[in-house]
This record gives structure tokens, C-alpha cells and sequence, in this order.
């Protein structure tokens, strides 16, 4: 078999070294590492001119920030140019355990219809159960994170997952296609793991390690409408488009009717004065989600921007 990995970056340098090095140290090499630098102006440039003589490496230097939507989608499209069996998607805080790979690379031979496996993410040595998800409802279209007593077995299959970890067969991106650069954040791996769900899903192998180097919300941010900010207009306006695209009218009008309780919440912040200014633009945001996310009218909003 023969790996690669594609990696997403984009301003922050120190945890890429690290991320770097554990795909180096793997116990089954890749034949490929291919590094798409989102725009960075942390010296991530620089710093990557060592490995463009390394013929292990591609690295691909964008000049705007395309979101981890449009930087996965030109790094599995260089790795479909690439002699490679299978692909691993990760951002540059995912950090492999050394033995990653081989862990998968048992469970692939053992079962050759697989289409695509996973690690279990590890955050503050804690299992982030959010990254493996099951469907668990279709017609309200009903997303439930895959319990931890899963996990207590050798593999697990599920419906959708992130791009931490996320490993698939190079071949299959010819069926299902490349991620949707449009996004460009959030949701686009759900999408892409919709795709997924008609050649058998995903399987998660519990004995592949990923530590995902993040921050976890604070005790003060774990409300729903507390944890909204610009990104959170992408998530509502891509998961509309995902919706629209592969779920019945059913499902449709179901999220619709969702989306319009969230949007009359957020106006309802609006009337205690602590909350004003948040509501407002809760509401706005979630409002010109909606609007976007029924037209089509993705790529990247200029209200909606990296601080």
C-alpha cells in the first residue's frame, strides 16, 4: 500500500513543525507529504523551503486564504496525481501517533471494501466523540456523535466525520469527488462524508491515535448561541446546502423550520439588554446564512472573514 497525507495550514507554524514530524516518524512511511499553506505571513513559507528538494514532498503555496474547504480540496487534488493507495486529510494541530498508519493499514488489508477509515482524536488526553458521527434520524436529518462505549471495541462504522484523521481511498475520489472549495470552512467534510455514505460509509479504527492540539470551549462559552462568531455562518449556510442537495424535500423543510426557531432566538436576545448587540448579530449572521445558504451563494463572505 502506498500513503500519502495532505495537510492544511495556515498560521500556525509551531504546531505544523510538530504535525510534520509525526508524519515523518510514522512506522509506515508515506510516499507522499503534501502541504498546502493557506496564505500564511508567520514564516510558514520560509520554514517550508527546506522540503521543496525532498521528493517526499509537495508543497503548494496559495496566495489568499481559501479555507481548510478550498485548501483540502487543491491538496487531494495533487494527491490524485500521485501513485498513491490511500489518502490521510488532517490540519496542522491533528498530531498521528507514530503508529497511525499501521494501525490502519491492518484493518485495510483485513477488509479490502473499505472506502475509508479513521483514528480515534484524542484532545487533552479525552476522546472528542464530535469528529465520529451517525445519522440518527434521516427524515429530521438528526446528527448524534458516536457514544464512547464504541470505542471501548477494535472498529466502529459511522456516517460522518471531520477531516481530523480522516484517511480514504485514493480511487474513490474519482467516484465521489473533491471536497467543495465553496465552503470554505466548516461542513465541508460532512458534505464529503455524505458522498461517502453511498460506497459504505466510514470505519473508525479505535487503536489509531490522533492528539488534536485545540482549544476546548470554556465553561463560560458552552451555550449554543454563546459559541456563534463568523464561523458559524458558514456551518448554517453550508449544512443548508448540504441539506438541499443530498436529503428529501422532507428533511428540507424540516431543517428550514430549525433554521427559523435558531433565527427567532437569536432576535429574542435582542430584547435583554445584556445581550443586545449579541443578538443582533446573531440574528443578522444567522439570517444572511439563511438567505445564502437557499440561493447558493457560497464562496467566501466578505462580512464574514478570519479576525
Amino acid at each position: 500500500m502506498k500513503y500519502g497525507v495532505v495537510i492544511v495550514t495556515y498560521n500556525r507554524l509551531e504546531l505544523l513543525k510538530e504535525c510534520i514530524e509525526n508524519c515523518i516518524r510514522q512506522t509506515i512511511p508515506f510516499e507522499k507529504i503534501i502541504i498546502v499553506n493557506n496564505c500564511s505571513t508567520d514564516g510558514t513559507d520560509e520554514y517550508l523551503q527546506q522540503y521543496k528538494a525532498d521528493m517526499r514532498f509537495v508543497i503548494s503555496e496559495q496566495t489568499e486564504n481559501l479555507g481548510g474547504a478550498g485548501g483540502f480540496r487543491v491538496g487531494l487534488e495533487l494527491a490524485g496525481k500521485e501513485d498513491l493507495d490511500w489518502v490521510l486529510i488532517i490540519d496542522d494541530d491533528a498530531m498521528i501517533a507514530e503508529d497511525y498508519i499501521q494501525k490502519c493499514d491492518r484493518v485495510i488489508r483485513r477488509y479490502p471494501n473499505v472506502v475509508a477509515c479513521s483514528g480515534t482524536v484524542y484532545t487533552d488526553g479525552k476522546i472528542q466523540t464530535i469528529h465520529r458521527r451517525v445519522i440518527a434520524n434521516r427524515t429530521l436529518y438528526l446528527e448524534k456523535n458516536v457514544p464512547l462505549s464504541a470505542y471501548e471495541r477494535k472498529c466502529f462504522r459511522y456516517d460522518l466525520a471531520t477531516f481530523c484523521g480522516l484517511m480514504v481511498r485514493a480511487d474513490i475520489l474519482a467516484k465521489i469527488g473533491l471536497p467543495k472549495s465553496e465552503y470554505f470552512i466548516w461542513y465541508d467534510d460532512t458534505e464529503f462524508s455524505m458522498r461517502l455514505r453511498k460506497y459504505g460509509g466510514i470505519v473508525n479504527v479505535n487503536a489509531a491515535h490522533l492528539n488534536h492540539k485545540t482549544v476546548l470551549p470554556s465553561g463560560e462559552q458552552k451555550g449554543f448561541f454563546m459559541r456563534m462568531g463568523w464561523r458559524t455562518y458558514y456551518g448554517h449556510r453550508n449544512r443548508l446546502d448540504a441539506v438541499k442537495t443530498h436529503c428529501s424535500k422532507v428533511t428540507q423543510l424540516v431543517i428550514y423550520a430549525e433554521f427559523m426557531v435558531f433565527i427567532v432566538c437569536g432576535a429574542g436576545m435582542c430584547l435583554i439588554p445584556k445581550y443586545h448587540r449579541q443578538g443582533k448579530y446573531i440574528t443578522r449572521m444567522l439570517w444572511d446564512a439563511w438567505m445564502d445558504g437557499k440561493a447558493g451563494r457560497l464562496g467566501k463572505n466578505k462580512k464574514y472573514v478570519p479576525n
